[in-house]
């Protein structure tokens, strides 16, 4: 069994609890009063154990509730379709079936660009610095 940690608390473990604290209020899990009261048990707390406590019954910040990149899906989704779909009806009153389909070009770089922007790696932030003990 792991014990909770009896190690006296900084005034920056402080501030990151009293800012995860704020984030939950946002999300609407505390009520004013219950937002109130946490942030002034945050104040007085003297140790990890006391700090963990008033983080009670909520969830890990590193758990998130949802992707920020998921919610991104609808909204490419729809760019590139709408671009592709542009490119058709051009083609159709311009060209029409008569000439080149050139609208393939335009599936290949949207369908690249698409891939990129889903599926890309990007930069991960740097951890942050270890404090001394």
């Amino acid at each position: 069994m792991a014990q909770t940690s009896d190690l006296l608390v900084s005034d920056a473990d402080r501030a990151r609890v009293s800012a995860q604290l704020r984030e939950h209020y946002e999300a609407g899990r505390l009520t004013l009063d219950e937002f109130q009261e946490r942030l002034d048990e945050t104040h007085s707390a003297r140790t990890e154990a006391q700090l963990e406590r008033v983080l009670r019954q909520l969830p890990s910040p590193r758990l998130p509730t949802v992707s920020r990149r998921d919610r991104r899906w609808r909204s490419l989704v729809f760019q590139y379709a709408l671009v592709n779909l542009i490119a058709i009806v051009i083609w159709a009153f311009s060209d029409g079936p008569h000439g080149n389909f050139w609208p393939k070009w335009v599936f290949l770089v949207t369908l690249i660009l698409f891939v990129r922007r889903a599926f890309g790696h990007r930069r991960r932030a740097l951890p942050p610095p270890r404090q001394p003990h």
